[in-house]
């Protein structure tokens, strides 16, 4: 239960209206406002639309007075141009009201890292509720033990390729390129931008090393890898013929599925090595609330409601593991990491200070991304 929502229900007959991408934690979300709304008294009305067409219609909405929606589930790289413009507001402040917050709730069970990334100017701007992340897969029938470095991915790749397999699958495709080589420029210290944001950093030796690297490791990946996409390498490395992968968390489900790979029980995963760091980046998927809603306190409550810890132990359960949690004891749950065993990684690449890195926080960043 919230902390308002005893038996006077103080924002009963409230009604809200959520605006989000279609998906199952979409279908998911709906149903649990039926339990909130018995509970509490506050309809939340969860409009669900196109991924595609999310962003453009909460800017069109958000960016006029007296707008529609009262909510809308973000990533954090939209949070810059919505806090420019003005459109959302600060959580943190219902997070300090005691007549709001539940303390059963344990904000500092969510990561900090996860929390920054939804950060702009110390204030909250969206509740994340989880987020994916990179990391590496290795066949230990074809490799004997987890490479720990550059050089070692790339030794093993070749010797792999050598021996008539492929040395590692990789996503080349545009959208997946960036994320690849994004972790390989943080992974050997570098950055994208500077601190003020205002000077690309490109041309550093460490973006240069990385490139290198990426060029030289690519050599020794499938034919047709500029035309992959995450699931494709997923496929491609659950086949049993290729020695390691760089992979998301959305694929492990398809990668560790009997009717579906060859190497589930052959499969070791750990974080992508690097010269300065194990790190990745990562990307958070959260709830904010807009300037135009009229109960922002009941607007809380409901986000307080959703990405509990209960709730969202329900949502990683019925997602097979494919819903990576933000808070830190469900990826350490012993329960959930033997049935997920990514979970361990994903753990430490939010747990662990430096080991995750975000999109660059500017209103720039769609353009920088395409």
């Amino acid at each position: 239960a919230t902390a308002a929502s005893a038996e006077e229900k103080p924002y009963e007959g409230v009604e809200l209206n959520f605006l989000r991408h279609s998906g199952y934690d979409a279908d998911w979300m709906t149903e649990k406002a039926k339990a909130f709304y018995e509970e509490t008294g506050i309809k939340v009305n969860i409009e669900q639309v196109a991924y595609s067409d999310s962003h453009n219609k909460f800017v069109v909405d958000a960016s006029s007075d007296g707008g529609t929606y009262d909510l809308y589930a973000t990533t954090e790289y939209w949070l810059p141009e919505f806090y420019e413009g003005g459109w959302i507001i600060d959580l943190q402040q219902f997070i300090d009201a005691e007549e709001l917050y539940d303390e059963e709730y344990e904000i500092d069970d969510v990561s900090a890292a996860m929390l920054d990334l939804n950060k702009m100017d110390g204030k909250l701007l969206a509740m994340p509720w989880k987020f994916n992340s990179q990391m590496l897969v290795y066949n230990k029938d074809l490799v004997s033990e987890a490479p720990a470095s550059w050089d070692d991915i790339l030794e093993t790749a070749k010797a792999q390729s050598d021996s008539g397999n492929i040395g590692i699958a990789l996503a080349l495709s545009k959208a997946s390129a960036m994320d690849i080589y994004l972790n390989l420029l943080y992974q050997n210290g570098g950055t994208f931008l500077s601190d003020d944001l205002t000077i690309c950093n490109l041309d550093s030796e460490e973006a240069k090393e990385a490139m290198e690297f990426l060029v030289e490791l690519a050599q020794y990946a499938s034919d047709g890898s500029v035309n992959n996409q995450w699931p494709e390498t997923a496929t491609l490395y659950s086949q049993g013929k290729t020695a390691m992968a760089y992979t998301v968390n959305t694929q492990m489900e398809n990668i560790l599925d009997p009717e579906k790979s060859e190497v589930v029980e052959s499969t070791g995963i750990v974080e992508e090595p690097g010269p300065v760091t194990a790190c990745a980046t990562s990307s958070t998927w959260g709830i904010c609330i807009t300037k135009n809603c009229e109960y922002p306190e009941a607007a809380y409550l409901f986000i307080q409601y959703i990405t509990n810890a209960e709730n969202m132990r329900e949502l990683v359960e019925q997602t097979s593991g494919s819903t990576n949690p933000v808070r830190t004891s469900l990826l350490e749950d012993e329960e959930l990491s033997e049935k997920y065993p990514w979970f361990t990684v994903m753990e430490q690449i939010s747990a662990q200070e430096g080991h995750t890195f975000a999109y660059p926080k500017t209103t720039q960043c769609t353009s920088i991304m395409d």
